[in-house]
C-alpha cells in the first residue's frame, strides 16, 4: 500500500506539472518569439537609420561604411542583413553568397517594406533550404521610401533560444518531480506506518493474543482515535472472554455440589422406599430444598449472563419511589423474620439506571440485610439526597444489625460465588449481580461497616 500511495501522489504531481508546464512552455515560446521579433525590428530600424544618408546620396553601392556597418552588425547579432534601394536592388548584405546588384523585389517582405510598411514573420527560404524568421522595414526620408532593410535569422536559432528557456522549465519540473517522489515516499510511510502497526495488532488479536494493544498517543488525531477505539474494543473482548472463562469454571464448581447432594438424597430416599417408606420423607424434603437452591443458583447464573457485557442505555428512574415500592413487597418477609424495616426517602430522587437495575439492587441489598439480621432488630433503608461536595450523586444506603464482615470480606463480597456464611444457605451470586447492574447503570457500590455493627450496603447513582 505504501508504494501504491506514493505512486498516486507522484502521478498527481506529474499531472499537475503537465497541465501547468505545457501551456507555460507554449506561452514562453510565443513570448520569446515576439521578443526576438521586437529586437529585430529595433535593430532593423537602427540599420535603416544609418543607411538613410547613403541611399539619399545615391552612393550606397560604393559606400564602404555601410558595408562595414552591415557586416559588423551581422557578426555581433548573428543575423543576416540585407539592404536594397527603392527599386529592390541589393546594395549591401552580410551574406557572402549574395551579390550586389541582384534584384530582391520578388521577396514578399521586401515588397511590403518598399511600400512603406513593416513586415515580420516566418517563411521557408529556398536559398537556405530552411525556415527563417525575418523583419523588413522601409528606409524613409520624410514621406519618400529610399529603400528597405531586412534582417533574417534561421528559425532553428529561435527554437534553440526558446528550447533553452523551456529546458529551464523542464529542469525545474524534473527537480519538482524528484522532490515529490521523496516527499511521497516519506508521506506514504508516515500514513501507512500506523496502519501497519494497527494491522499487526489486529492480527495478534485475531490469533488469540488478547493482550495485544495498539500504541496510544501516536500519529495523527484520526489514528490516535482509532488506536483508542481498538484498545477499548480489545479491553472489552478480553474482559468478556475472561469473564466467560471464570463464569464457566465457577458455574461448574457451584453446580457440582448441589447436584451431588441432590443425587445422594435421592439415592437415600430410594433405599428407604424399599426398606422403610416412612423414613423416605426426610431425604425427599432435603432433596426438594436442594432443588430450590439449585434453581436459585441457575437463576442467578442466567441473570449474570444477561447483564454481563450488555450495553444497555441507562434511563431516568425515581429511586425514592422504587425503594417505597420494594419495601411494600419485602415487608411481609421481614415481618416473618421479626425484622423491622425503617424507611427514609425524599419525595422524589431521579437517578440514571438501566431498566430494572435499581429494583434488583434494592432487592438484593434488602434480602441480604434481612437474612443476616436477628429477630427483633431493624434494617434501615434510606435514599440520601446529593451533598454539597457532590451535587450529582444520590446514595442508596441499607444498614443491618447482623454480625458484619471483616474489611477483607467486604472487599471480596462482590466476587462471584463468594459467601461470607458457612451454612451454605446462599448462592454467592446476589452481590455479583448488584455489582454488574451498578456498572451497567454508571453507579458504584460498596459495603461499609455499619455504626450498629452490621453492614452498611451503599449504592451511589448519578443524577
Amino acid at each position: 500500500m505504501k508504494w501504491r500511495l506514493a505512486a498516486v501522489l507522484v502521478g498527481l504531481t506529474a499531472m499537475v506539472l503537465l497541465v501547468q508546464d505545457i501551456p507555460l512552455a507554449l506561452y514562453l515560446r510565443s513570448i520569446e518569439s515576439n521578443r526576438i521579433i521586437t529586437e529585430l525590428q529595433r535593430d532593423a530600424f537602427v540599420v535603416a537609420g544609418r543607411s538613410e544618408d547613403a541611399l539619399a546620396d545615391r552612393r550606397a553601392l560604393a559606400d564602404p561604411q555601410l558595408s562595414a556597418m552591415v557586416q559588423a552588425y551581422s557578426e555581433s547579432a548573428g543575423g543576416t542583413v540585407t539592404v536594397v534601394d527603392a527599386k529592390g536592388v541589393l546594395i549591401a548584405s552580410s551574406d557572402p553568397l549574395a551579390r550586389v546588384g541582384t534584384s530582391y523585389d520578388s521577396r514578399p517582405e521586401i515588397k511590403t517594406a518598399l511600400s512603406g510598411r513593416t513586415d515580420s514573420g516566418e517563411r521557408d527560404s529556398v536559398t537556405l533550404g530552411e525556415q527563417i524568421l525575418y523583419v523588413a522595414v522601409p528606409v524613409l526620408s520624410g514621406s519618400e521610401t529610399l529603400g528597405a532593410v531586412r534582417l533574417t535569422y534561421p528559425a532553428s536559432e529561435l527554437n534553440q533560444r526558446v528550447n533553452e528557456r523551456v529546458q529551464g522549465i523542464g529542469l525545474v519540473a524534473g527537480l519538482t518531480l524528484l522532490a515529490s517522489v521523496l516527499v511521497a515516499i516519506v508521506l506514504a510511510g508516515t500514513i501507512t506506518r500506523p496502519l501497519r502497526r494497527l494491522q499487526q495488532t489486529t492480527a495478534k488479536l485475531a490469533s488469540g493474543d488478547l493482550s495485544a494493544r495498539a500504541e496510544p498517543g501516536q500519529g495523527a488525531p484520526e489514528w490516535r482515535s482509532l488506536n483508542n477505539d481498538l484498545n477499548t474494543m480489545a479491553n472489552r473482548i478480553e474482559k468478556l472472554v475472561e469473564a466467560q472463562r471464570s463464569f464457566a469454571a465457577d458455574a461448574s464448581h457451584q453446580l457440582r455440589t448441589p447436584l451431588t447432594v441432590l443425587r445422594l438424597r435421592l439415592d437415600e430416599a430410594a433405599d428407604n422406599l424399599e426398606e422403610n417408606p416412612h423414613d423416605a420423607s426426610a431425604p425427599l424434603d432435603a432433596a426438594r430444598a436442594e432443588t430450590e437452591r439449585l434453581q436459585h443458583v441457575i437463576d442467578g447464573l442466567l441473570q449474570l449472563a444477561r447483564t454481563e457485557g450488555a450495553r444497555i442505555k441507562p434511563i431516568s428512574v425515581d429511586l425514592a419511589e422504587i425503594v417505597r415500592e420494594r419495601i411494600d413487597v419485602w415487608a411481609p418477609y421481614a415481618e416473618e423474620h421479626g425484622v423491622e424495616l425503617l424507611v427514609s426517602t425524599p419525595e422524589r430522587a431521579l437517578v440514571l439506571a438501566i431498566p430494572g437495575g435499581a429494583e434488583q439492587i434494592v432487592d438484593n441489598y434488602i434480602d441480604n440485610a434481612i437474612s443476616v439480621s436477628n429477630s427483633g432488630s431493624a434494617v434501615q433503608v434510606a435514599v440520601e439526597p446529593p451533598s454539597a461536595a457532590d451535587a450529582r450523586t444520590i446514595t442508596l444506603r441499607i444498614r443491618d444489625s447482623g454480625p458484619g464482615l471483616s474489611t477483607e470480606q467486604r472487599k471480596r463480597a462482590f466476587d462471584r460465588f463468594w459467601q461470607g456464611r458457612t451454612d451454605n444457605s446462599g448462592t454467592g451470586i446476589g452481590l455479583a449481580i448488584v455489582s454488574q447492574l451498578a456498572e451497567a447503570s454508571g453507579a458504584t457500590v460498596e459495603l461499609l461497616q455499619s455504626p450498629t455493627g452490621g453492614i452498611d450496603a451503599v449504592a451511589r447513582f448519578k443524577r
